[in-house]
């Protein structure tokens, strides 16, 4: 019985979830770092009110179909120890409120003693704001009224606050796009581990020789077969090492052979060596599930402390890899 040896590079075997994870991430993170720049402000002014009227600034434009949500800001700027309630209102062409919000806004200074330690603080929260989606195309205005102003004491003040007003357009919460960016990266490492760690493993051998060999019912239409070689040697090894890999049919005839010169990498530590150690991945494809035997010889011998044979049945990749077929022909 003769066989037939056809090598290629595929992609056949890629686990797909694993780039789809890839693409949410990026797509995600690509859309977190470029959210800043669809922002464009619209409207920054300093705009003073008094308990007795609302301040109307100019009208701005929204656009139904401008990418993120239209942002207004107020924030009061008032002294120290003191409290404010304002309200936020957006009015249409004809004057009626859109929507409206009350911020209630305060700031506290003071000295603090802890174990010998003192400090000052000044905390405020005198922010306001809201974001709205227009469902149509339209100007809308900003107004602030003044509903109340006093000191932390309780005493009523009677003079205007100064309100920094700042009105956006383009404004994403990146709180979703955080969660999103780091969520899609959790699955894409959970998919990349899933699919390095995938297959059967049907062959584990490791002896502290250099020709390890292992025997088991593998292969069948569709499915990957991973034979990886690992080598750990002694500081006499040189540079590279031959490994000599051979495959046997379920009668004990020989199928395939090849030798290979692989590369050794050499850990030391402080100039001290501590080991070295060398790898062999090969992948095939057997149309037949059957049994089969691998046998590895590693050259030269002498250097070798640990070889390990490993075998795996029905294995995914990340990326396209050359691919023995290895089938039976009349």
């Amino acid at each position: 019985m003769g066989e037939t040896i056809n090598t290629q590079k595929t992609g056949k075997f890629i686990d797909w979830w694993v780039h789809v994870a890839f693409g949410a991430f990026l797509l995600s993170f690509l859309t977190l770092i470029a959210s800043p720049f669809f922002q464009r402000t619209l409207l920054y002014k300093t705009v003073t009110a008094t308990d007795d009227e609302i301040v109307k600034l100019e009208p701005v434009q929204v656009s139904a179909n401008s990418i993120g949500a239209m942002s207004v800001n107020a924030e009061a700027q008032i002294g120290a120890d003191e409290w404010v309630t304002f309200e936020i209102q957006l009015l249409d062409q004809n004057g009626k409120i859109v929507t409206e919000g009350v911020k209630e806004g305060w700031r506290e200074t003071g000295s603090w003693y802890e174990d010998g330690e003192s400090g000052s603080y000044d905390e405020s929260d005198t922010l306001g704001g809201m974001d709205v989606k227009s469902k149509k195309d339209e100007k809308l205005t900003v107004a602030i009224a003044l509903l109340e102003y006093g000191t932390n004491e309780g005493t009523d003040i009677d003079k205007p606050v100064p309100f920094q007003v700042t009105v956006k357009s383009g404004v994403m919460d990146v709180g979703y796009f955080w969660f999103g960016t780091i969520g899609s990266l959790f699955l894409w490492l959970m998919t990349m581990v899933a699919a390095k760690k995938s297959g059967k493993k049907v062959i584990n051998e490791k002896i502290n020789d250099s020709d390890p060999t292992g025997r088991a019912t593998l292969g069948g239409e569709n499915k990957l077969v991973r034979v990886k070689v690992e080598i750990e040697a002694d500081e006499t090894t040189p540079s590279q090492l031959e490994v000599c890999l051979f495959v046997n049919d379920a009668y004990g005839e020989q199928i395939f052979a090849e030798s290979l010169l692989v590369n050794v990498s050499v850990q030391k530590e402080n100039g001290k060596f501590q080991k070295a150690t060398a790898n062999l991945n090969r992948y095939f494809v057997f149309p037949q599930a059957a049994s089969y035997g691998f046998h590895v010889e590693v050259h030269p011998d002498e250097p070798i402390d640990r070889t390990k044979l490993i075998v795996k049945d029905g294995v995914k990749t990340l990326f396209p890899v050359d691919v023995l077929e290895i089938g039976a022909t009349a």
